[in-house]
């Protein structure tokens, strides 16, 4: 079997999402399934509210019929929290099925996607799966998007489609809409995707921008803050006339009838968000105070509950040595750009499971000191 280069580059790139099982964790180190508390993922910890949930059991009772095949309730819902036309948006089952969609209806085999280093690793690989070529900026330091360098990219030509993550995962950088604004114009007849499932709903981010620029394109999840993300709901906000080209390819029906009742319910739902907000500042401030006292640990990045963790040993070691404590964080090296970088990403929880994982922390760097001590 012949291997080409792009399938080779493909073959090569690490996917982080599909690096941590729970089960497969638990067997490893002789632990039980429930005292394996996962810290690897961004979902919102405290699950969805009580309003998504009946919600979702109410639309099972219809399981034996397809869904809207528009969407309506939801589309009418999210056209008028964000302000724009029910015909700017497209859906998809999570972020990750949009970005796939919305790839191969806007690029051609062959047309060049720019991204940034370091940042969400699908957009690359849906941008090879299409046959495009990528090309990477990287900043001085993975924490800061290097925009003059995304500049100078686009002014060079040739980008059909340039993805921007806002906040970015894994860093949290948060990158100001006039700054945006810049890339949209630099970006001409190209498009500019910027992906803010991170973002608090509450924010406006990217959205206004829309009005006045139609090669802007912006993205948005209930996987977040709303604690929707096994029911896989995703969508874009873009000019109609990019929605229809990419509606072609949309899979009829590919949101779930339950799906769409919870995501409708949990828009109304302001005090969950509210919950969860206040609950995520408290618990990054506590961890960032408890978290400076510990020799070879420190705070890098972060945003809402994620948290990018600098920490003095190879960050594979450190992954290794708290999931031995049932303890299970992502190796933030398998992103593009920080490969060269010794750090985690976790996503805090509640302050239980949070002290935890502070006390994993310390006790792997305890035992690296006691282990230098020796030599």
């Amino acid at each position: 079997m012949t291997i080409n280069p792009q399938n080779a580059v493909m073959a090569s790139m690490r996917l982080y999402e599909a690096e941590t099982s729970i089960a497969d964790i638990a067997a490893r180190h002789a632990l039980d399934v429930a005292d394996v508390i996962d810290f690897s993922l961004n979902v919102n910890p405290f699950g969805p509210p009580a309003s998504a949930v009946e919600a979702a059991c109410a639309a099972l009772g219809c399981s034996h019929l397809y869904p809207d095949l528009r969407f309506a309730a939801l589309r009418s819902a999210l056209a008028e929290r964000h302000g724009v036309s029910p015909e700017s948006l497209f859906f998809g089952a999570g972020l990750d099925d949009v970005i796939k969609l919305i790839v191969h209806a806007w690029t051609s085999d062959g047309d060049t996607v720019l991204v940034h280093l370091p940042t969400f690793p699908r957009y690359e690989l849906e941008a090879r799966l299409r046959g495009c070529k990528v090309g990477c900026v990287a900043g001085e330091a993975p924490e800061k998007t290097d925009i003059a360098g995304m500049h100078a990219a686009l002014r060079a030509g040739g980008i059909a489609m340039t993805f921007v993550c806002s906040p970015n995962n894994p860093t949290g950088e948060k990158i100001p809409r006039e700054a945006v604004a810049g890339l949209a114009r630099a970006a001409g007849q190209g498009l500019l995707v910027v992906d803010e499932a991170l973002l608090d709903p509450a924010e406006d981010g990217a959205v206004p921008l829309l009005a006045r620029h139609a090669n802007l394109v912006v993205l948005r999840t209930f996987s977040k803050y709303f604690g929707l993300a096994g029911t896989r709901v995703g969508y874009a906000i873009a000019a109609p006339e990019l929605v229809r080209a990419a509606e072609v390819g949309r899979p009829p029906f590919n949101l779930a009838r339950a799906s769409i009742a919870a995501a409708c319910a949990v828009l109304d739902d302001a005090a969950f968000l509210d919950r969860c907000r206040a609950t995520f500042a408290e618990e990054r401030a506590w961890f960032a105070a408890q978290i400076s006292g510990i020799p070879g640990a420190r705070i890098r990045g972060s945003n809402a509950n994620m948290v990018l963790l600098d920490v003095d040993m190879a960050p594979g070691e450190a992954a290794q040595r708290l999931a031995a404590q049932g303890i299970v964080v992502a190796d933030a090296s398998s992103f593009r750009g920080m490969e060269n970088y010794r750090a985690l990403r976790v996503s805090l929880r509640g302050r239980a499971d949070n002290k935890k994982l502070l006390a994993a922390i310390r006790g792997i760097f305890s035992e690296t000191r006691e282990d230098r001590g020796k030599d």
